[in-house]
């Protein structure tokens, strides 16, 4: 190992525990022999802020595909509201275009409160018109995954939305490779301002204790360049988990960075259950 660096594992686990999770991402990235040493709160504030801080749009995205991966499911809604001529609001008004979310979620918990219904927890991306160049890019919107909570349909979701433009609430398909699209396609276009927020009670991902004895230096640069779709090779290493796939970063002060996806590996009892008629 390189005198004065270390490589540091950091797990992020998209369920109740590494057992039982369907889904989990490992950071590994190096870090200084002052870092290895502090204490395991900074530790987790250091990875905390490598998984959030938008190093570019792929980090920005990262973060909300962990949210969506830790609260969400195959049985939740992906809901797309946009707005009709009439009733769209001006390109400048990003506040507008907020309140009117709001707006259509309170209309959806009175719903709920008169049906008895629990009120379902989601995560939004306000996507707004920008101005770029002397010109206005795209128009506002809103990207929606919401839990289909007991009783809670379609319709009620869509109906939230009413007097306003259209509203498309379809089931979320939840599959090993769609969450990470999806997360992409929301973040898509650069030109175009967006902010995202979550409602009240969404678990962060879990993050056990930081292992820095996990990986060295040296092992870090030859699995970035030999080792990334090593299928057998990850499944040695996170027993019960097999190879979604790697994202290899150089960082801005030149060190590596990577990001290996994880999602739980099938027993033959689940691949028999799935494929009955």
């Amino acid at each position: 190992m390189t005198a004065g660096f270390r490589v540091r594992e950091q797990k992020f686990i998209c369920g109740k525990d590494y057992a039982t999770a369907d889904t989990m991402q490992v950071d590994f990235f190096e870090i200084t022999e002052q870092q290895h040493k502090a204490s395991t709160r900074k530790k987790k504030e250091l990875a905390s802020s490598i998984a959030k801080e938008a190093y570019n749009l792929r980090k920005s995205g990262r973060y909300l595909e962990l949210l969506v991966q830790r609260n969400f499911h195959k049985s939740d809604y992906s809901v797309t509201y946009t707005y009709d001529d009439e009733h769209r609001p001006d390109p400048a008004d990003t506040k507008r275009v907020d309140k009117d979310f709001s707006a259509a979620m309170k209309k959806l918990y009175r719903m709920c409160d008169k049906k008895g219904i629990r009120h379902p927890k989601w995560i939004v991306v306000h996507e707004y018109s920008t101005y770029v160049d002397g010109v206005w890019v795209g128009k506002h919107h809103h990207h929606v995954i919401m839990q289909r909570v007991y009783g809670l349909t379609r319709e009620m979701v869509e109906e939230a939305w009413s007097g306003r433009g259209m509203a498309r609430c379809e089931p979320l398909h939840f599959d090993h490779g769609y969450i990470t699209s999806l997360a992409k396609y929301i973040m898509k276009n650069v030109r175009c301002k967006r902010h995202w927020r979550q409602s009240r009670g969404l678990k962060p991902p879990k993050m056990p204790r930081p292992n820095d004895g996990k990986m060295s230096r040296t092992k870090l640069k030859d699995v970035c360049e030999n080792r990334l779709e090593d299928r057998a090779f990850w499944e040695r290493m996170y027993p019960g988990y097999t190879l979604h796939y790697c994202e290899p970063i150089i960082t801005g002060n030149n060190t590596r960075h990577l990001i290996v996806r994880l999602y739980r590996k099938e027993t033959g009892m689940q691949q028999n259950r799935r494929n009955r008629p």
